[in-house]
C-alpha cells in the first residue's frame, strides 16, 4: 500500500507528552487532541497501548473496530494500522520493546500478544511499568522486568468457561461489580455449596474472590476518575470503597498510581 508511514523508536501518530526510555523499554504518554497523523503506518518496534482516556477508531487488515478508554492493544513491529481519534481528549500510555531486550530475555512478540489478549490485568501491568519508569531510580530496572515477565509469564486462567457455575459467578460478579455479595447468596445463585465457591475460587480465577473484586472496582474506577465533575471521594463511595483513604490504598496497590496523579496522566 503507498503512503505507508514508518514511525521508528519512540514515534507515534499523537502528540508526545512525555517519554522515558531505560534499557530497551520505552514508555510514552501520547495525546490526540490537535496535532496528529491519520495515515496507515507501521512502528518499527512491538508496542503495547493502554488508552487513558478517549478512544480511537481502529483499522488494520480491512477491518474498523472502535477502541475505548481503559482498552489495552498490542501492535507487532511492521504490523500497518491507522488509528483516528474519535475523542479530541485522548490519552494513551504506551510501552515499547526494542528487539535486542526481547531477545536478551527470550521473550516473543506473540507472548505479549496473547498476554494482552488473555489477562484482566494487562491495564495494571501497564501503568505500573509506566509508574517505575517515572520513579527512574536504582529498583527501577529490576522492578520493570519483574513486571514484565510477570505480565508474558501468568497462567491463563480460563478453565472455568466448562463449568457452569463457575460462569454463572463470574457474569454475576462483573455485572455487579459494586455490590458487596455475601458468599451464601451468591452460592444460592449459582446452585453450589458456599464452601465450593471459597474453596475453588483461587483455582479458576487466580485469585481469591476478595481479589478479583477489588480489581474490578479499580478497573471501573479507572473511567471515573478522568470524569472532573466527580470527586475521588463520591468515585471511592460510589465504586464500593468504605471512603477515600481505602480507595487510594487499593488503587495505588494495582497500578502504582495515586487516584489524583492518574487524574493528572
Amino acid at each position: 500500500m503507498e503512503g505507508i508511514l514508518t514511525l521508528h523508536k519512540g514515534e507515534y501518530s499523537g502528540d508526545i507528552l512525555q517519554m522515558k526510555e531505560y534499557k530497551g523499554i520505552i514508555a510514552s504518554r501520547t495525546s490526540y487532541d490537535k496535532n496528529y497523523n491519520s495515515a496507515f503506518h507501521y512502528h518499527e518496534n512491538p508496542h503495547v497501548t493502554f488508552i487513558v482516556q478517549g478512544g480511537n477508531l481502529e483499522t488494520k487488515k480491512g477491518e474498523s473496530t472502535i477502541r475505548k478508554s481503559n482498552e489495552v492493544m498490542f501492535y507487532y513491529a511492521g504490523e500497518w494500522h491507522q488509528t483516528t481519534p474519535t475523542n479530541p481528549n485522548t490519552k494513551n500510555l504506551n510501552i515499547e520493546l526494542d528487539y535486542d531486550f526481547l531477545i536478551n530475555n527470550n521473550i516473543s512478540e506473540n507472548q505479549i500478544k496473547e498476554a494482552v489478549t488473555k489477562n484482566f490485568d494487562t491495564s495494571f501491568y501497564i501503568m505500573n511499568m509506566y509508574s517505575e519508569l517515572l520513579l527512574n531510580d536504582s529498583f527501577t530496572e529490576s522492578s520493570i522486568h519483574s513486571i514484565l515477565f510477570k505480565l508474558v509469564s501468568e497462567k491463563n486462567y480460563k478453565n472455568y468457561q466448562s463449568i457452569s457455575w463457575c460462569n454463572q459467578l463470574k457474569q454475576i460478579l462483573n455485572d455487579e461489580w459494586y455490590v458487596n455479595h455475601n458468599l451464601v447468596d451468591l452460592a444460592l445463585r449459582t446452585g453450589v455449596h458456599p464452601v465450593t465457591i471459597s474453596k475453588y475460587f483461587p483455582k479458576y480465577f487466580g485469585c481469591t474472590m476478595g481479589s478479583y473484586m477489588r480489581r474490578l472496582r479499580v478497573f471501573h474506577s479507572l473511567k471515573l476518575i478522568k470524569n472532573d465533575s466527580e470527586s475521588l471521594t463520591e468515585i471511592a463511595l460510589q465504586c464500593g470503597f468504605s471512603d477515600q483513604s481505602h480507595f487510594t490504598r487499593v488503587f495505588k496497590s494495582y497500578t502504582g498510581f495515586n487516584p489524583s496523579s492518574f487524574r493528572n496522566l
